[in-house]
């Protein structure tokens, strides 16, 4: 069994030669590696480093105009290289995300950030890291590891 690969799509009111032009540049930016780029089908493929918390990832961005209108959306997607890694850590995720910063930085674009809400501490039977359902004696969560009492 191998990690999937995360995929985040966001819109822009771009065109799409200006949106294309900004992930190329995003991409060298962030040292990212363009193993293949097709700007009429609007898809690059992506491959990115070796670091500490992982191999390394492959990837595919596809940039699509939306018909009869100035948007653009983006899909970004990220898997690791290595197929039988099971836990990526988070990598992909982070990645997608320093590159889009990246894109929108070159776009002009200020994205705000959801604001998190604070939430009471839960007398439930749920983790407090991972909201996910434990027992009522259970001293770790099965599912994440946390210390529960």
């Amino acid at each position: 069994m191998a990690a999937k690969k995360r995929e985040e799509v966001r819109s822009y009111q771009k065109s799409f030669s200006e949106v294309f032009s900004a992930i190329t540049k995003a991409l060298e930016d962030l040292k990212i590696g363009i193993v293949s780029k097709n700007e009429k089908e609007g898809i690059i493929n992506i491959s990115t480093g070796f670091t500490i918390f992982s191999t390394g990832g492959e990837g595919i961005i596809e940039v699509k105009s939306v018909p009869d209108t100035n948007e653009t959306t983006v899909a970004i997607g990220i898997k690791p290289k290595v197929k039988t890694l099971l836990i990526d850590w988070g990598q992909a995720s982070r990645e997608t995300k320093r590159i889009f910063s990246k894109i929108e930085e070159y776009l002009g674009v200020v994205v705000a950030e959801p604001a998190l809400e604070k939430t009471e501490p839960s007398t439930s039977n749920t983790c407090p890291s991972c909201s996910k359902p434990v027992g009522a004696a259970d001293k770790f969560c099965q599912n994440c590891g946390a210390k529960l009492k």
